[in-house]
Parts: structure tokens; C-alpha cells; sequence
């Protein structure tokens, strides 16, 4: 699990927590219905009315999978598991398919697959271009999740001043008929919608949608390892030559693994 994620989400909602029981006489003025049904009912509604209903659903399970998920990207993984691939192909087909079976990634495995029929009458270029296109529809994927979260980050500051305007609205008539008692406490309501939409975009929404950004980005630099350990594996070149050259995609601090 990615435990520096989840703490600094919770991290995030601990020091606004902190700030409203050091700032407000009564924090519980917060739980605002109106503002809470405006705020998250109309950012949803919205963003079914951009996106298709299963993409926006799907967005807990992306959630859930890509915040909560691995904390790092298996780079080291993934060069021992192509130098596997490399030693077990030059000791022959069925060696070849058993180090198959023990890989984990999907796309390493689905890769590695596609060696089998390497023989038919295809060209070098034509299997790069068959697994570069593998790999650029998986990050145009992840590319989308991140753009939906990015998106829907703009919503919530709109319909929070929306909120704002109506109970603005709401305190302009009401001034005549209590002589202006009231204004400070319904101007505290009326500015509850606001908050919760700051809140929502920028501790919510547009974090999550910039880590996505990020990990697409990890994920397509480890697909293009995979590719290169494979078009290497495919020419027959040496196995060290294959775990270096692949190995040349991660930064030199970060390719040796850290003593336990």
C-alpha cells in the first residue's frame, strides 16, 4: 500500500481539522447540508454530464488502485525478470516458457508472448511498433484517469460560489425583516459553500489527479524497459548486455536495490 499517499491526504484534512478547532467557537458549524448538497451533488452531477457514467464510477477503483495501490514502480523488478527472459531464451522454447509463467507484470508477460511467433515472416520494426502501440494505449489509459480527476477539480470552487451567491441572495432579503441581527451569522452559512469546494478541488481532486499524472508517466518509462529488453531478446544479444541496457532507463543511485 502506498502509505506516504494515504498519510498525506489524511495529513491534509488533519491540519484543516486542526484549523477550524483553533478558528471557529463551534466547529460543528461546518456540516452544512445546503452547502454539502450543492457542493458534492452538483460537482457529481456535472461530471456525469461530461463523462461517460462507467468512466466516472470507475473512479474509485482507480482510486483505490493508483493512490492506495504500490507505493514505487518496480523498475529493479523488472530488469531481473527481462534478465531471466534473456538467459532462459538462448537455453531454449521450453526454458523460455517456463520463465514465462513465473512473470507477474502483465504487459512483461503479454510481451513476452509475442516472442513465441517471432519466427513468422514479421520485421524487427514491425514487433516494435506492435508493442510501442500496446504500450501507448495503456498510458493514453492512464493519461484519461488523471484528465477525469484534473477536470472534476474545477467543479467544486464553481458550485461552491454558487452556494455562495444563493445564500448571499438568500441574506440580502432577509435583511428588512430582522433588522440586520443576523447578517454576521448568515454570511458564515453562506460562505460554507465556498469552503467546502476549495476543499473538495484542492486536498481532493486536483491532488490526486497530478499523482495520477505522474505514475502514467513512471508506468510508460517501465513499458518502454520492457520493450527494449525485448527487442534485445528477440536480436539474441548477450543477457548482461540486455540487463545493462535496460538497466539504463533507471538513474544510476536508484539501480542497485538498498541492503535490508
Amino acid at each position: 500500500m502506498n502509505y506516504g499517499t494515504l498519510l498525506a491526504l489524511v495529513g491534509s484534512f488533519v491540519v484543516i481539522g486542526i484549523t477550524v478547532v483553533m478558528s471557529l467557537h463551534d466547529p460543528l458549524v461546518l456540516l452544512d447540508l445546503h452547502s454539502i448538497v450543492i457542493v458534492f451533488g452538483g460537482t457529481f452531477a456535472v461530471a456525469f454530464t461530461c463523462f461517460p457514467y462507467n468512466q466516472v464510477i470507475n473512479l474509485f477503483k482507480v482510486f483505490f488502485k493508483g493512490v492506495l495501490g504500490k507505493a514505487t514502480v518496480p523498475y529493479l523488478d523488472i530488469v531481473d525478470q527481462v534478465a531471466k527472459l534473456s538467459q532462459a531464451r538462448r537455453q531454449g522454447k521450453q526454458a523460455f516458457e517456463r520463465a514465462v509463467e513465473e512473470i507477474k507484470h502483465p504487459f512483461l508477460r503479454e510481451g513476452a508472448n509475442v516472442l513465441y511467433w517471432t519466427e513468422a515472416d514479421i520485421s524487427r520494426e514491425e514487433l516494435r511498433d506492435l508493442l510501442q502501440t500496446r504500450a501507448e494505449t495503456m498510458y493514453s489509459a492512464y493519461t484519461q484517469d488523471a484528465h477525469i480527476f484534473k477536470t472534476i477539480s474545477k467543479f467544486p470552487p464553481a458550485f461552491g460560489l454558487t452556494g455562495t451567491v444563493i445564500g448571499m441572495i438568500a441574506l440580502l432579503q432577509a435583511i428588512g425583516e430582522d433588522g440586520g441581527a443576523n447578517i454576521g451569522p448568515a454570511m458564515s452559512v453562506a460562505l460554507m459553500a465556498t469552503f467546502y469546494g476549495i476543499v473538495l478541488s484542492n486536498v481532493v481532486f486536483a491532488p490526486i489527479g497530478e499523482f495520477l499524472s505522474k505514475k502514467s508517466q513512471d508506468e510508460l518509462i517501465l513499458r518502454r524497459m520492457i520493450i527494449e529488453g525485448l527487442m534485445l531478446i528477440h536480436e539474441g544479444r548477450p543477457s548482461k548486455y540486455v540487463e545493462e541496457k535496460v538497466k539504463s532507463f533507471i538513474l544510476p543511485g536508484k539501480r542497485q536495490r538498498k541492503a535490508s
